[in-house]
């Protein structure tokens, strides 16, 4: 086997393999392409070809038919059974120019066949057809490539609309698709601040605020408004005023895809990858379309987001109460007939503490509203910092508190009540001078004799708060289903 390996030229018009016995030949064409600017490689024999082709991946490949062991026929099928990306063009050079020759190879895979002996005009002008051709080809590729990737993308955030999971989606499948060390989307908030959304990278990365005067790549794609890329970034001019932090992204490029609303930078698609050759315009272009399309799935995530965070402060409007934010009264209801009918059917306690304040329209006609509201609020926030996280607390209406006590039998709920008129007692609230604010608080709870549903287990303990109110007031005042005690 005779092989030749010539030295790269970096402005190499592509790559050539001649395979052919003829070992004079194969020389005198190799040189003629170098000339051309063409790189060159030479084998002797079929299979030997067809094992280079497979290494080292060819543009143009020329083919002698007549060689010993494997023939130039099979040859060809041989290396078109590689399926190599890109496809290598098979030019067949051959002695032999008979018609059932040229049929024979070309159904053999070869693109085009030229006789021998050479004429050198004619093998340029053949070669220069074919990459042409397989230029327009490997664009077909990767177009349809891009479209499949893009399609891909837009599926995949169009199945969510939670804003993180679409910025994944994104950074995720644009890094696969481009090869990419890192792939973040960007948003940009003022000339000198900007915040990652995300990074395929690190999943953790979210909202990460960073100082755009350590990114002149970015500064340069927004005041372009177009994509930007930059090559070797470790020595590139551009990078000069942070050249120490970049000392270590030798041989990496980087692409930034803004994305542009009504004439606006709002963020950007920023990728680093190790390219050779930095990118190509295909993949600009696919970077770019990417942008829009995370632009607008972003916008449309983060609409739906708003909107669900407005359904559920109108649903919080409609069940807590404006004053307190405690449970309104119709939703105490609701959730009292949950428990009961929870306490029924897996025969667990349900205790109730109804709670009054001790004499308020004093302090509202001595203080005013203002100051009265705030007793209600400082109380709403008492009560409800001292139950447990199961304990539902609600405002039952004017100055009256009620507290759902799941699993919480008489004696634990008469314990709760005790350790809330207490504490209530024991507080000093805003705006009083020297009064004391008393509440009076009724127990009661299921199971109990004539205790059938959660009406009757209201009625128990609004009949017990009364009674604690009839008795002096500051009081708790427990039902044990028969008397109030």
């Amino acid at each position: 086997m005779g092989v030749e390996l010539a030295t790269e030229a970096i402005d190499s018009l592509g790559k050539v393999l001649v395979i052919d016995d003829d070992m004079t030949n194969s020389v005198i064409v190799a040189d003629i392409l170098r000339g051309y600017g063409y790189e060159t490689r030479y084998v002797a024999s079929g299979a030997d070809g067809v094992g280079m082709a497979g290494k080292w991946n060819p543009d143009v490949i020329l083919l002698d038919l007549l060689m010993p062991v494997m023939d130039g026929y099979e040859t060809c099928a041989r290396i078109r059974e590689l399926n190599n990306s890109p496809r290598p063009s098979v030019i067949v050079v051959s002695a032999k120019y008979d018609k059932g020759s040229i049929v024979k190879a070309l159904s053999s895979g070869a693109d085009d066949f030229i006789t021998k002996p050479v004429n050198e005009a004619e093998l340029v002008e053949r070669i220069r057809a074919q990459r042409r051709i397989s230029g327009f080809y490997t664009d077909m590729e990767q177009d349809t490539k891009n479209l499949e990737k893009i399609v891909e993308i837009t599926g995949a955030i169009s199945s969510t609309l939670d804003p993180n999971e679409v910025l994944k989606i994104v950074v995720s499948k644009v890094a696969e698709a481009m090869g990419a060390m890192r792939c973040s989307l960007v948003l940009i908030v003022s000339p000198q601040e900007a915040y990652v959304l995300a990074s395929h990278d690190n999943p953790e990365v979210r909202d990460l605020r960073i100082d755009l005067n350590r990114y002149p790549e970015i500064k340069e794609a927004i005041a372009s408004k177009k994509v930007f890329t930059l090559d070797n970034m470790a020595s590139n001019p551009i990078m000069d005023p942070v050249k120490e932090s970049v000392t270590k992204l030798k041989d990496m490029s980087v692409l930034i895809a803004p994305i542009v609303f009504d004439d606006e930078v709002l963020g950007t698609v920023f990728l680093r990858a190790r390219r050779k050759n930095g990118f190509s315009s295909k993949e600009k272009d696919f970077c770019r379309i990417v942008a829009n399309t995370a632009f607008h799935a972003i916008r449309n995530a983060r609409l739906f987001e708003k909107i669900l965070i407005e359904k559920e402060r109108l649903r919080e409007m409609a069940i807590k109460d404006y004053l307190t934010a405690l449970y309104n009264h119709n939703f105490f209801y609701t959730r009292l007939e949950e428990e009961f009918e929870r306490a029924v059917r897996y025969e667990l306690p349900l205790a109730l503490i109804m709670m009054d304040i001790d004499d308020f329209k004093r302090i509202n006609d001595t203080y005013g509203h203002r100051v009265g509201d705030n007793v209600l609020k400082d109380m709403a926030a008492m009560i409800k910092m001292a139950g447990r996280k199961t304990d539902i607390v609600a405002r039952y209406g004017g100055e009256e508190f009620a507290v759902i006590l799941p699993h919480t039998a008489i004696e634990g709920g008469s314990e709760e009540a005790e350790r809330l008129r207490s504490l209530i007692e024991g507080h000093t609230y805003a705006g009083l001078l020297k009064d004391k604010i008393t509440v009076s608080l009724g127990v009661a709870a299921y199971p109990a004799p004539g205790i059938m549903n959660a009406g009757d287990l209201v009625t128990r303990a609004d009949n017990a708060l009364y009674s604690a109110k009839r008795a002096g007031k500051n009081l708790v005042v427990v039902c044990d289903g028969k008397e109030d005690k």
